[in-house]
């Protein structure tokens, strides 16, 4: 094993080799390998060569595509907070002209500090938006991939007589979500995500069916109507329905557990079943065949035996394009906030309702882990990739990818600080 300042010093010749001389500069090189058009931000790795040794190309890839899916989500991270903080400044016709800098990462601190003080501004005579407002938040919840990063391992593994199809990879501190052909249980005094007929009570979203209207506290998809367990009267002042819904109804994040009589998406305090001979999506106890979808809030581990480095790579491209649901907020005005409530204080409330979730979405849950795995992934490039094998495209490549992720692991920062300073101007 080379050392890590032979990778390094390796590293910087590639850099410097590809900057004197240009793509398709050298006569000895026309096919162009000094000029790494394999990889691209964002995009399917899988099927791109970049020209190292066989015995290396597995984990190359796995870099590479790392890489690339951490470089794509973090510009989309920066994108969003910057278009959120956007949206607050500009409330009420506010900052409609400001001149934005064009550099990415001072473009959305330059926004996210003005929405700061139109929060300020518009909250002064309530004593802040901290006072002024109650807010209940439903956390975000992100499922990494269990197929795509179970795929990825097989690159890694250091064993390959280990079969990873019999010792899949295990969730780790979370929740495995397996697709299941039978009903699953929860265990003793637990509940279940569910996605399929709940025996208990369901907290989340109710699909009324054949006809029958679902309980409902909170926003209707549909028809709402007055009744229910509770009495509801129907449509509330704010929009929301409290009693029965003809379609689709998502529970506020206050709302009671209730029977959910059509097909529920959300938590299941028994048992969840398959409707009409489908499978459920669930992460309880499954009594039938299941098959492994995605990890909840943990993280994948190999139980074959893979390359540290390249199986943190794995885990990274699961982090980065892992589904995330946005945080759910309930906000209203508090009935202790000093002074009367203006006009421009009401309508920042809907920007809030409308943008702080997607600046919450970075900040709490995807943000700094984020930094933390574009620091790992550059660290694994130069430390386990030895440069005997890489090759002149390989080389290139190499030189290219790094720069590229460092800079995400850039933007990502600037997010997450951005972000914080919204979400500091509220009590969550």
């Amino acid at each position: 094993m080379l050392s890590k300042r032979f990778h390094g010093a390796a590293l910087m010749a590639a850099v410097t080799l590809t900057a004197v001389v240009g793509c398709g500069d050298d006569p000895l090189n026309p096919t162009g390998d000094l000029c790494c058009t394999d990889f691209k931000v964002g995009a399917d790795l899988s099927g791109a060569n970049f020209g190292v040794d066989a015995s290396i190309e597995g984990q190359f890839k796995v870099f590479a595509q790392a890489s690339a899916d951490l470089s794509g989500a973090a510009s989309a991270a920066l994108d969003g907070v910057t278009g959120a903080c956007k949206g607050l400044a500009q409330v009420g016709g506010a900052n409609a002209t400001a001149d934005e800098p064009a550099d990415p990462a001072a473009r959305v601190k330059f926004w996210c500090d003005l929405a700061v003080a139109k929060i300020q501004a518009s909250f002064q005579a309530q004593g802040g938006a901290s006072a002024a407002l109650k807010i209940n938040v439903t956390p975000a919840e992100c499922k990494a991939s269990f197929k795509a990063e179970a795929n990825c391992q097989a690159s890694c593994q250091v064993d390959a007589s280990c079969d990873a199809s019999a010792k899949p990879p295990t969730c780790e501190g979370g929740k495995l979500e397996v697709s299941c052909e039978g009903g699953c249980t929860a265990e003793a005094g637990a509940s279940i995500e569910c996605e399929g007929g709940c025996t208990g009570e369901c907290s989340g979203a109710c699909t009324a069916e054949g006809g029958v209207s679902v309980e409902c506290n909170g926003k209707c998809d549909g028809t709402c109507e007055a009744g229910g367990s509770a009495n509801g009267t129907g449509v509330q002042a704010d929009g929301s329905c409290q009693g029965k819904c003809n379609g689709t109804c998502t529970a506020s994040a206050t709302a009671p557990a209730v029977k959910c009589e059509g097909t529920c998406k959300g938590s299941c305090n028994a048992k969840c079943e398959a409707k009409a001979g489908a499978s459920v999506k669930c992460d309880g106890k499954c009594e039938g065949k299941a098959e492994p979808l995605s990890c909840k809030g943990g993280e994948l581990k190999a139980q074959c035996e893979v390359d540290a480095n390249c199986g943190g790579n794995c885990s990274a491209s699961a982090s980065a394009k892992a589904e995330c649901t946005p945080p759910k907020l309930d906000i209203s005005f508090n009935a202790n906030a000093q002074g009367n409530v203006s006009g421009e204080a009401a309508l920042m409330v809907e920007a809030i309702r409308l943008h702080l979730p997607e600046i919450l979405l970075v900040f709490q849950a995807r943000g700094q882990a984020f930094v933390d795995l574009t620091g790992k992934v550059v660290a694994s490039g130069s430390a386990t990739l030895d440069p005997g094998k890489l090759g002149l495209k390989g080389s290139a490549c190499l030189a290219a990818i790094v720069p590229v992720v460092i800079q995400a692991g850039a933007n990502v920062k600037a997010a997450v600080e951005a972000s914080g300073s919204v979400a500091g101007q509220f009590s969550l």
